[in-house]
């Protein structure tokens, strides 16, 4: 399986030191992405160190020099669509280039909470996402055209983002859930769909559903005329998709969903003995792209 992608997602909490050493180390086992986590506090304790994302992510930007990073997934619930844009260029600067730019719908009640939100009923949040992915999009572009938008929840008129991102026409985009909106947003215009699986479903179930949804979307890319394998298809693994349930289980779960259409894999930084645990993630990943 040569074409496989991995990565590895490094949440912000512990000391920036100790984080640089996990991104360096990350990088110089030969991983293809990094990612870290956005959202505003830890989520299991508020009192645990917890850093802002994006300003993680433009020390990441500098302390790496050749993997790719980014968000995942950027949240809505705590910036802005044009804040998000602007942020995301000066990203790809930063990191000469090396953006992948994720959005979320942002579903963690805590940042509603945080930032005086009410929290988004389900039909809301997808409407938002659509136009929030539309309005970053735009906006990345808007170095050649001023972009105007005028949604329902949100809107910019006439802006022009200087200076143009390095990638061009602009940083891939992501976009990351498991719901029907955020496929059909893949499709309309995003480069990579991320999902995962939660709660306590059996394996080979978790597997049919993926795989139909990765179907639904090359038929939605179909309807709009877009190459399936133009959007690339991406998986989180966390629990039940444990990497470090069993000594195979990387092995087992890429080889299974790799069938079923996915050829990128995020791991999380174990939460103990997390060196040794990405060095032997790395050796099976090497072992894997020989297959």
């Amino acid at each position: 399986m040569p074409n496989l992608r991995f990565g590895v997602l490094v949440v912000p909490d512990a000391p920036f030191p100790a984080l640089v050493q996990r991104w360096r180390h990350v990088e110089a086992l030969g991983f293809d992405f990094l990612f870290v986590a956005d959202h505003y506090r830890h989520p299991r304790d508020a009192s645990l160190t917890w850093f802002d994302g994006w300003t993680a992510l433009a020390a990441m930007a500098l302390q790496t020099s050749s993997i790719r990073i980014g968000p995942l997934v950027a949240n809505p619930v705590l910036r802005g669509p044009a804040g998000l844009a602007k942020a995301a260029s000066a990203i790809d600067h930063l990191s000469n280039g090396r953006l992948e730019l994720a959005i979320g719908k942002g579903v963690e009640e805590s940042d509603h909470q945080a930032t005086g939100t009410p929290l988004w009923s389900a039909g809301d949040r997808a409407a938002r996402f659509r136009e929030y992915v539309e309005l970053v999009d735009g906006l990345l572009g808007s170095w050649e055209t001023p972009f105007t938008f005028e949604g329902r929840y949100y809107r910019t008129h006439q802006t022009s983002l200087a200076p143009a991102p390095v990638q061009r026409p602009r940083p891939p985009i992501t976009v990351g859930g498991q719901s029907l909106t955020v496929r059909r947003v893949a499709a309309e215009r995003a480069d990579c769909w991320n999902t995962f699986a939660l709660g306590d479903v059996p394996f080979d179930e978790i597997l049919s559903i993926l795989r139909h949804h990765n179907q639904e979307l090359d038929q939605r890319c179909a309807e709009l005329g877009r190459d399936p394998p133009d959007i690339r298809r991406s998986l989180v693994l966390w629990k039940p998709l444990d990497p470090w349930e069993t000594p195979d289980a990387l092995d087992r779960i890429v080889t299974a969903f790799a069938e079923a259409g996915f050829g990128e894999f995020i791991i999380m930084w174990p939460p103990e003995d997390g060196i040794r645990l990405i060095e032997q993630a790395a050796h099976t990943v090497a072992a894997l792209r020989g297959a």
